[in-house]
């Protein structure tokens, strides 16, 4: 009769997923001299084509975390913010009065991994279940010994197994939309230079930026119910077809990527839930993704991250008191971020005129100080004064 492994002890902090949001905890973490080890899944730390836009509270953050340089380096600074039609004629341009970058995401998380002691990453370790008892968690990894911690964090995104097995009431919610991501050599249109450009035309979106290092994004996203699989040897010519009556510009940036990644668009929904049970505390995606439209995702693991780790340090031996410091601290930003992201995307792609032209409309022409204070809202950190 086989014997189970016994569990392997220690009273440092666990972070399941090396993400973005796992890995700027642990920098936090170690930035406040608190001992940590980190598993995940994957035979590397990476990600896979894409890049995520930083708004200037994430970037205040890795200044904190002394990693602003090497972020400024290796992304692309955005000045200006344009909504033109599908021809590229300009319908509204505003000057970004706050520091924002894009970057690509293999080099966000070279940049993230950098500085940590090798020996606190664990690699191919995938959690395949979680218990807790006596306030002590015991992780279940495929083909590894089973381990304890005192204190674990998940981050292990929106298809968490941790939340998954401790809060299955929580439910993905898909807005019944499609985004395709693309990364090319071609530059930015000509005048839209380091700027982001966001078109809403035929019930369609594309938008661009450059991400540094001579490369540039594009996002393209239709209505769609979830489930759809491209095939690789059409994809290219689908989506040429799709945006066919937009500028050639846009047109040559799809034809000149090398690969496409398809999602469909969802978020955890607004719903009332915790964000610990006994030792285990979530994070980022794990607990409140949200849909990209707003480009806040990214951005709101890395503040969950640096806000969790002042919350360890100030109460370093009561977990329980630094968890729920941390979720009342965060819950009212990120679930505002959440609930509005899904109202926009459902606005760009909504098959009611009066709705989507309306929003449209106030994007365009609409007073500049309705989009002030979303900017001011997104950037606040002042909440992290009360830690």
């Amino acid at each position: 009769m086989k014997t189970k492994s016994k569990p392997e002890t220690g009273n440092m902090i666990t972070i399941i997923g090396g993400g973005i949001g796992g890995l700027t905890l642990a920098n936090a973490l170690q930035h406040h001299q608190i001992p940590f080890r980190l598993y995940e899944q994957a035979t590397e730390l990476t990600e896979v084509g894409a890049g995520i836009g930083l708004s200037e509270a994430p970037i205040k953050i890795f200044d904190r975390l002394g990693l602003g340089k090497e972020l400024r380096a290796n992304g692309a600074a955005i000045q200006k913010v344009f909504f033109p039609d599908k021809n590229l004629k300009v319908r509204r341009e505003i000057e970004t009065k706050s520091e924002m970058l894009c970057i690509h995401r293999a080099r966000l998380i070279d940049i993230l991994q950098e500085k940590l002691p090798a020996d606190a990453i664990h690699l191919s370790h995938r959690l395949s279940d979680i218990g807790i008892k006596n306030d002590t968690t015991v992780l279940h990894f495929e083909n590894r010994p089973p381990l304890e911690s005192e204190c674990v964090v998940a981050a292990d995104g929106i298809h968490s197994v941790v939340r998954k097995n401790l809060f299955p009431e929580i439910n993905i919610r898909y807005i019944n939309q499609v985004i395709w991501r693309g990364i090319t050599t071609e530059p930015m249109p000509e005048g839209f230079e380091d700027s982001y450009i966001e078109i809403w035309d035929e019930r369609l979106r594309f938008l661009t930026i450059s991400i540094g290092h001579g490369q540039t994004l594009w996002i393209g996203a239709k209505p769609e119910p979830p489930g759809g699989i491209d095939d690789p040897l059409t994809v290219r010519k689908n989506l040429l077809d799709l945006f066919k009556n937009f500028h050639p510009d846009l047109l040559r940036m799809i034809d000149t990527s090398e690969n496409f990644l398809r999602d469909d668009m969802a978020d955890l929904g607004t719903g009332k839930r915790e964000w610990h049970k006994g030792p285990v505390v979530f994070l980022g995606d794990a607990i409140h993704a949200t849909t990209p439209n707003l480009a806040q995702g990214g951005c709101q693991a890395i503040e969950d991250a640096w806000c969790l780790a002042k919350c360890l340090k100030k109460y370093r031996d009561d977990y329980h008191t630094a968890f729920k410091t941390y979720s009342e601290l965060r819950k009212p930003k990120v679930m505002k971020i959440v609930k509005d992201s899904w109202l926009f995307g459902k606005a760009a792609h909504s098959g009611n005129p009066f709705l989507h032209y309306g929003f449209r409309l106030l994007l365009s022409k609409g007073p500049e100080f309705i989009l002030r204070r979303q900017e001011n809202f997104l950037n606040n950190l002042d909440y992290l004064e009360k830690i």
